[in-house]
């Protein structure tokens, strides 16, 4: 007689058993390794947001350090030189300076020795005059870009750099206005024309009390737009009395993912410099839906002596 060998296999009921045991250590293994890996991947999105700030910032307070001095302003479109502006939603915010290149100090009296203008009594300045050349003292570290034939209206332009003297940003002394500002027609390391004639002004109206220049080769735009969440550097474009908002769009992004900016402007005195306060805010969207959101504070310190 043949006998067949013991049942091997599992049955319905361990089979369910081991169906339910896997689930659950699946379930605790899944809640344990998935809630760290998405906490890595929001830390890692938080630092890379921290990153793009810090850099935009950087390039900022870098530029605005240049600025002439008292030409700094802010407008978010609608009212003009505001002290502080706020950038959220729609409301885009922009800051704007004169961007200086080189600098120096002018001849105010002849010293009896030929020098780069001609004759002793040409190296120094006239205050009377709209066009002229002068000595400068001590070489310039980067000769301007000039134009024989450039005035105030050609510099305004940007076709040549400006030379301005004297900016305290009141009537009268605003090189945004015309006041102060004029072309120059040639330049070496020693020597500057200029040529003010051609718009608002036949001559600089106010001296220097240290003999003091500057040389302007463009203005710069920071323009913050939480509506395309950007904020970009604009350049290239003409020098106007009326600030614009976006003067030269799309400009050079800075940063994306710019949700809010504050610009807040205090002017410098005789005993302190101008301070401009930048705040951005950066944010993305988190492995749970949620807002991750960054917000970092630069303080630039503006020279403030025309």
């Amino acid at each position: 007689m043949n006998r067949s060998g013991p049942a091997s296999g599992f049955t319905l009921i361990e089979l369910i058993v081991v169906i339910t045991l896997t689930s659950i250590i699946s379930i605790l293994v899944s809640r344990n390794i998935t809630r760290p890996v998405e906490g890595f991947i929001d830390l890692a999105q938080r630092a890379e947001l921290v990153d793009a700030a810090e850099l935009a910032l950087r390039r900022v307070s870098r530029e605005v350090r240049l600025a002439l001095p008292n030409s700094v302003r802010l407008t978010d479109g609608i009212t003009p030189n505001m002290q502080s502006c706020v950038a959220a939603g729609a409301t885009s915010c922009a800051v704007e300076f004169l961007r200086t290149s080189d600098g120096g100090r002018y001849r105010a009296l002849p010293d009896g020795s030929a020098g780069p203008c001609g004759s002793p009594g040409n190296d120094r300045i006239s205050f009377s005059m709209s066009a002229d050349c002068f000595e400068v003292l001590g070489p310039l570290s980067n000769i301007p870009l000039f134009a024989g034939a450039a005035d105030q209206n050609a510099c305004l332009a940007g076709t040549t750099d400006c030379l301005v003297i004297f900016n305290t940003g009141q009537v009268g002394a605003n090189a945004y206005n015309g006041d102060n500002i004029a072309g120059i027609t040639a330049a070496t390391a020693n020597s500057i024309s200029f040529d003010i004639s051609g718009g608002a002004a036949t001559r600089f109206p106010f001296r220097s009390p240290r003999q003091r220049f500057h040389i302007v080769d463009m203005p710069v735009s920071f323009v913050c737009d939480p509506a395309a969440a950007t904020l970009t550097r604009q350049a290239g474009y003409a020098i106007t009395a009326a600030q614009l908002n976006n003067p030269a769009p799309p400009g050079t992004l800075l940063s994306d993912k710019v949700s809010a900016c504050r610009f807040t402007y205090q002017q410098g005195s005789n005993s302190r410099n101008a301070l401009l306060i930048v705040a951005i805010t950066l944010s993305a969207t988190d492995t749970q839906g949620n807002p991750n959101t960054v917000r970092l504070l630069e303080q630039i310190h503006v020279p403030n002596i025309p």
